[in-house]
């Protein structure tokens, strides 16, 4: 679909198939190309939409750290809904793209028909170790290493599983990684990864979610593992489930499995 305008902001968007409104919202430096599987899964039953987040893929890189934040996140997701004139969707959140999924379905619950949050929270147990990750890899990219900084992401509890599980995918996620603009990666992890609450601070913002939830987290992610209870035992009409022989990339290390429970999840809610 190419670029749409979310204020300031020009936002790489792709819009497939017909249906209810399904919005794919990616981690970490991944881009919109992570959900590549489940675009194709999905959008034969929904209109499926996938973005690059600010910092990210083909949408704009601010250069400044004042133009990050969760809430600049959050905000953009619903710019994106905005611009592309939906009203109600279903809301697909993986990891970093967590935070603003449950903002939304927070703050906005008539917009939010169904929430999912996959392999969200990592390190929401051990924050203190989450910020020395991000504080390490900062570091990296102030001395210029970007080579060192990419290995040492593929080496990370967030990308090692599928990393590992063959050469292929380990250049996949390097790619995916390297893709990211390097203005992007620096201020999300200060302005966003380096400041973000722990989920176990926030009982009273999930309790307050109203929106039916699917919590899926990978068998072997075990930086969301605790955080994945958590959320599925606090929000009220919230369902865990674990999707087997995975670790923190469960789209794209099961992928077959991740889009059948979405489809399962997002059935539900009827034509």
């Amino acid at each position: 679909m190419g670029r749409i305008q979310v204020g300031d902001l020009a936002v790489a968007v792709s819009d497939a198939g017909a249906g209810p409104p399904v919005v794919l919202v990616h981690g970490l430096a991944c881009g919109k190309r992570m959900w590549f599987h489940q675009v194709r899964a999905l959008r034969n039953r929904f209109r499926v939409i996938a973005y690059d987040q600010r910092g990210h893929g083909l949408t704009d890189a601010p250069a400044v750290a004042a133009d990050y934040s969760a809430g600049h996140l959050a905000r953009d997701l619903v710019g994106v809904l905005d611009a592309l004139k939906i009203e109600r969707a279903a809301i697909v959140g993986f990891s970093l793209g967590g935070g603003p999924a449950l903002a939304l379905a927070a703050s906005k619950p008539e917009r939010v028909s169904r929430l999912v949050l996959a392999d969200v929270g990592a390190g929401a147990d051990d924050p203190l170790k989450t910020e020395w990750m991000a504080r390490r890899w900062l570091t990296l990219i102030g001395q210029g290493e970007v080579d060192e900084l990419v290995c040492d992401m593929l080496r990370s509890e967030l990308f090692k599983v599928y990393a590992k599980r063959s050469a292929r995918r380990r250049e996949h996620m390097a790619a995916l990684i390297r893709a990211t603009p390097i203005d992007g990666l620096r201020f999300m992890l200060s302005e966003v990864l380096a400041k973000r609450k722990s989920l176990f601070r926030l009982t009273g913002l999930l309790k307050s979610v109203p929106v039916p939830t699917l919590v899926l987290v990978g068998q072997y992610d075990y930086v969301c593992s605790k955080a994945a209870r958590l959320l599925a035992r606090t929000i009220p009409n919230a369902a865990l489930k674990i999707i087997e022989n995975s670790g923190h990339m469960s789209p794209l290390e099961r992928p077959a499995a991740f889009s059948a429970a979405l489809l399962e999840f997002l059935a539900e809610a009827g034509p």
